[in-house]
């Protein structure tokens, strides 16, 4: 199957109406252990591909970094500007897929939450090695489809499909129609394997999107829901494939030292 890029991809459908506790936790925490991971320093140049509406290519701004922003749909770029100005980052128009940058030349690179988007995970990867300095560092966070909350989602819904015939086409634990590929912890490993070492990887929450367990978190007092949100997140910093997001921290290889690997859709 041929797959096309959208160009006009937006992130409307992203964030739920109602925003539970553990969503909330979520968006905020990743952004938390991205900065932790990537230890930005002043001068440095930082790509985030897949950026967005450039909130966190702002904030790497705001600590001295120079940095840049990458993202293949117009709509997403027009909502960055308008919030940004010429002085604070650098925004480019472009696909992860055939980064414009020279040999050697960023620092650091981030892609949160974006590359079971791209066409080519594999050639958006090397990609990203090549434009790496060898010191260089990239972190990748993705949401995990073999998580325990989509785990017992699936259960949950082979019970539920017993006793009513009808059901809804959207569940938490399907990939929407946006994404091109369907990650997890092996899959992940793999697809980094031919470009990159692994320096670091961490699991981020647990049990997010679980049948009914965001709103019983709102029902809670919010500091009680914050304490459990919290365990659970240290909890999943050791069990990345049980956890909600994988986040790993990659160095570039500088040889081919694997063979050809195709990444399930």
């Amino acid at each position: 199957m041929e797959l096309k890029v959208d160009l006009e991809w937006g992130d409307e459908g992203v964030v739920p109406e109602t925003v539970h506790p553990d969503t909330a936790f979520i968006f905020d925490r990743m952004a938390e252990i991205i900065q932790e991971m990537i230890v930005p320093h002043s001068g440095e140049r930082v790509l985030d591909v897949g950026c967005g509406r450039a909130a966190d290519v702002l904030e790497l701004g705001k600590q001295g970094v120079k940095a840049i922003g990458i993202d293949c749909s117009d709509k997403m770029m027009r909502a960055a500007k308008s919030h940004l100005s010429d002085s604070e980052v650098a925004l480019v128009r472009g696909i992860g897929e055939a980064l414009p940058f020279k040999k050697r030349s960023l620092d650091k690179i981030i892609c949160k939450g974006a590359l079971d988007h791209f066409a080519d995970p594999l050639k958006t990867m090397a990609d990203m090695s090549q434009a790496l300095k060898p010191e260089g560092a990239a972190i990748i966070a993705i949401a995990n489809f073999e998580s325990l909350s989509c785990r017992l989602g699936r259960n949950w819904f082979l019970i539920v499909k017993r006793l009513y015939r009808k059901q809804g086409d959207i569940h938490p634990w399907i990939p929407p129609a946006d994404h091109n590929y369907r990650f997890d912890c092996p899959i992940l490993k793999k697809t980094v394997a031919d470009d990159f070492e692994i320096e670091k990887i961490r699991g981020m929450s647990m049990l997010w999107t679980a049948p009914y367990w965001g709103k019983f978190l709102s029902l809670l007092p919010r500091w009680t829901s914050s304490a459990i949100l919290a365990l659970l997140d240290k909890i999943a910093c050791r069990l990345p494939s049980l956890s909600d997001v994988i986040i790993i921290k990659l160095t570039p290889r500088g040889d081919q030292a694997c063979g050809p690997f195709h990444i399930n859709r």
